[in-house]
C-alpha cells in the first residue's frame, strides 16, 4: 500500500534528495578558485532556503496555521535560524523545542547522507574528496 505524503513530506523529501544531489555532484564539480566550496554548494544552499521557505508555508497550510510572514521568510533566508523561529512563533513552547530538535537531527543526517554520496561518488569516479 503505497505511503500517501502530504505537500510538507515531499519538501522534505525534496530537500533530503537535494543533499544526495550535492553530495554526488560535488567531486565532480571543481571548487572555486582559492575558495573551499564550489558552485554546486552556492546553488545547494539557495536550494535549501527556497525548500525551507516552502516548507515553512506548506506546513502551516497543512495545519491550519497562518504562518507568520516573516518567519517564513528568515527560514529562507537562513534556515538555520529561521526555521527555529517559525518553529517558535506557530507552536507552544514545548512543542517547538521537540520540533527544533527534530529539523536539527533532519540536518544531521541529510549532512551525513551528503557526505555518504560524496564518498561513494568519488569512489566510483576515481576522484579525490573535495577539502
Amino acid at each position: 500500500m503505497p505511503i500517501a505524503m502530504n505537500r510538507p513530506r515531499r519538501v522534505l523529501l525534496a530537500l533530503a534528495l537535494s543533499f544526495v544531489a550535492a553530495g554526488v555532484l560535488s567531486p565532480v564539480v571543481p571548487q572555486v578558485a582559492d575558495k573551499p566550496y564550489s558552485a554546486i554548494d552556492v546553488a545547494h544552499a539557495l536550494l535549501i532556503g527556497a525548500l525551507s521557505y516552502t516548507w515553512c508555508r506548506a506546513e502551516g497550510l497543512e495545519r491550519g496555521v497562518a504562518p507568520p510572514g516573516r518567519s517564513a521568510l528568515l527560514a529562507g533566508l537562513f534556515p538555520i535560524l529561521g526555521v527555529p523561529i517559525y518553529f517558535f512563533r506557530t507552536r507552544s513552547f514545548a512543542k517547538a523545542l521537540v520540533a527544533t530538535l527534530a529539523a536539527a537531527a533532519f540536518l544531521v543526517a541529510c549532512t551525513m547522507l551528503s557526505g555518504l554520496c560524496a564518498i561513494a561518488s568519488a569512489a566510483l569516479l576515481g576522484r579525490p574528496l573535495p577539502t
